[in-house]
């Protein structure tokens, strides 16, 4: 709620685009494919994030239409940028293994394999208002984890290598703490060491770690993102990270930082199943397409009128 609240005054600043920023699409744009020159090099995907997928607001059915979208530009894989339900972190537990299993049932929708990313909503008990206890054996990321693995790890793709991160961080009693622990950092650098320094690299991050709306504070404090952000671009600056694609705040932002693009991809849901966001930014998705050694990322909306579902 208190991100909801942060991104509506956030985004009456009325930002306009400036520098490397890009204003949110409006109105349906079309899956427009480049040409493949090189078939054992080229490819697609998709990064779609901040489904929140729930029984409310027909939001299983919001979210079939854009799989199906997604499914006509024949990507090879899609990556969820986290948030896949809404919502464990404060549910009780009956409620957050329904919204897992109707969110696989919905996902079966897609033609190809989805690596996925650990979002806030998917951490059950992490509000104070959630019912369930740090002693209860299902606190936390372990029902994120019996549904689509690993928190954090990485795989390659001719030739590219991908790197999917958790960050979502537990502090104190139950209070979400957005960050990257020491281990995972660790961890990171010798991934990253493995593929080498040449290795074209993809980064996926629900929370942010570079954003320009992020770098904003409001009435309810500093901007959403990762808190020891400057540790990972640290990292990242060392290797040829092409681009880092995050979700959480649910608009269309690009911006660079040495040489690497980030990316906030909209959200499937746009303001959670009641609209566009604020400043624009219809529900869609993120077309990811890879031609050599160079990507080229644009935002795709899909035929959603959340109006028709409010009742």
């Amino acid at each position: 709620m208190l991100r909801r609240a942060f991104l509506q005054n956030a985004l009456s600043l009325s930002l306009a685009p400036s520098g490397n920023i890009l204003a949110p699409p409006s109105g349906y744009l079309d899956q427009k494919l480049l040409p493949k020159t090189n078939p054992a090099r080229d490819f697609d995907f998709v990064f779609f994030t901040d489904t929140h997928l729930q029984p409310e607001l027909s939001a299983a059915a919001g979210c079939a239409k854009c799989f199906n979208q997604i499914n006509e530009a024949k990507p090879e894989f899609c990556i969820a940028g986290g948030d896949q339900v809404f919502d464990v972190c404060e549910q009780d537990l009956g409620r957050a293994h329904m919204l897992f299993k109707r969110y696989r049932q919905t996902e079966t929708e897609l033609a190809c394999k989805v690596y996925h990313t650990v979002g806030n909503h998917d951490v059950i008990g992490l509000n104070q208002r959630s019912p369930v206890e740090p002693g209860d054996p299902e606190y936390g990321k372990k029902l994120y984890e019996d549904n689509f693995g690993k928190l954090y790890y990485s795989f390659d793709y001719k030739g590219w290598h991908f790197v999917v991160l958790d960050s979502i961080g537990i502090q104190y009693y139950k209070i979400f703490s957005p960050h990257f622990d020491g281990v995972q950092l660790a961890w990171l650098e010798a991934d990253l060491a493995a593929a080498g320094p040449a290795t074209p690299v993809v980064v996926v991050t629900h929370v942010p770690i570079a954003s320009m709306l992020g770098s904003l504070s409001s009435e309810q404090g500093p901007g959403p993102i990762v808190a020891n952000s400057y540790a990972v671009h640290d990292i990242l600056a060392k290797f040829n990270v092409k681009l880092v694609l995050q979700g959480h705040l649910h608009l269309w932002e690009k911006s660079q930082y040495r040489g690497t693009e980030y990316l906030i991809g909209g959200a499937v849901s746009g303001f959670w199943w009641k609209g566009k966001m604020e400043d624009g930014t219809s529900e869609g998705y993120t077309l990811c397409q890879v031609r050599g050694d160079k990507i080229s990322t644009s935002y795709v909306t899909y035929p959603w009128v959340a109006s028709d579902h409010l009742t």
